[in-house]
C-alpha cells in the first residue's frame, strides 16, 4: 500500500492493484472510451463537416441527435485527447476541431460522401 500526496495537501491511499488497473487503462488507448452514438443523417453529417471548422454542443447535438450533457462531454473529451496528440489548438475554449473529432469518433467522411452520392444517383432521396 502506498500514499500519493497532491499539491493541495490531499492524500490518497492506493494499492498495487489500483496502479495495475491504471496502467492497463493507459496502455489500452487512454482513459476515455465509449460507444459513439449513430449519426442522425448523412446530410447533416456532411453539412456540419463542411460548414463548421470547429464543433460545439449545438453542432454535436445536430450530428447525433438529443444527447445528455455528460455524453456530449465524453465525446468532446475523446476529440480533445486526439487534438492534444496531434498538437492542434482550437479557436474557442469549448470547441473541438471538426476533422479531428470526426476521426476520433470513427466517422468516415469519404464513405458518407459515396453513400450520399449513391442515394442521389438512385433517386432515393
Amino acid at each position: 500500500m502506498g500514499c500519493f500526496l497532491y499539491p493541495d495537501g490531499y492524500y490518497e491511499h492506493f494499492t498495487l492493484m489500483h496502479l495495475e488497473n491504471l496502467i492497463k487503462k493507459l496502455l489500452s488507448g487512454g482513459m476515455a472510451q465509449m460507444n459513439i452514438p449513430q449519426i442522425t443523417s448523412i446530410d447533416n453529417a456532411l453539412k456540419i463537416y463542411y460548414s463548421h471548422s470547429e464543433l460545439g454542443n449545438k453542432e454535436i447535438t445536430l450530428l447525433f441527435g438529443r444527447l445528455s450533457s455528460a455524453t456530449i462531454a465524453k465525446l468532446k473529451k475523446l476529440a480533445k485527447e486526439e487534438m492534444i496528440k496531434q498538437d492542434k489548438l482550437s479557436y474557442g475554449m469549448y470547441k473541438i476541431n471538426t476533422t479531428i473529432a470526426y476521426d476520433a469518433w470513427g466517422i468516415d467522411v469519404m464513405d458518407l460522401e459515396s453513400r450520399w452520392k449513391k442515394i442521389n444517383d438512385l433517386k432515393l432521396a
